[in-house]
């Protein structure tokens, strides 16, 4: 599943919010563990669109880089329940996710020009006024790990209703356009009219 792209809570607002301002990161690092409460995870399922998130846990180490910068790694742990995209049945997903991002001033990261064409490149997140947000940075890498289709173990779609034979003759069924084409002079009718 991917993050829901109208979610925009105004910096430090949102759901999971852990603000952690530069200046309070030692040269040798902080570490910090957070578990979200059942409020966050009840307006957690509701923006990932979820049955139910039952667990929600990371923990980060922070270390301060040049240039008012932070790199952020660690690992974030939860559980989710979707309805199964085939029996329509409720399941549980266990995710587990290890992720290592640099936080940048806001205006160095708008600085950043990716090519339309460069799916692979990620740009650092954004701090506001020396602050980064650690638990929305969390929460989005938590969305991106929720299957898009979830699918139970052993579920097989089976057609709209229609018998494996109704599908092959379907599928064997000649299509307009092919019957169009048939129409079409080839190259080779329209060279020998010269």
């Amino acid at each position: 599943m991917s993050e829901d792209d109208t979610h925009a809570a105004p910096f430090g607002e949102a759901e999971m919010s852990l603000l952690v301002l530069h200046d309070e990161v030692p040269p040798n690092g902080r570490e910090i563990e957070h578990a979200a409460d059942g409020d966050v995870l009840a307006t957690l399922a509701t923006r990932f669109k979820v049955e139910e998130v039952s667990d929600l846990t990371f923990e980060v180490l922070l270390m301060p880089l040049a240039s008012d910068c932070l790199q952020a790694s660690g690992k974030v742990q939860g559980r989710v329940r979707q309805l199964c995209g085939v029996t329509l049945e409720p399941l549980w997903t266990t995710i587990s996710a290890d992720f290592s991002t640099e936080f940048q001033p806001q205006e160095l990261v708008a600085k950043y020009v990716v090519p339309e064409d460069d799916f692979d490149t990620e740009l650092p997140e954004a701090m506001q006024n020396g602050q980064a947000d650690i638990g929305e940075m969390v929460t989005q890498i938590f969305a991106m790990e929720i299957p898009a289709y979830p699918r139970a173990e052993g579920a097989e779609f089976a057609g709209y209703g229609q018998s494996e034979a109704e599908i092959e003759a379907e599928d064997a069924k000649q299509s307009p356009f092919a019957a169009l084409s048939a129409l079409k002079p080839s190259d080779d009718d329209a060279t020998d009219e010269t």
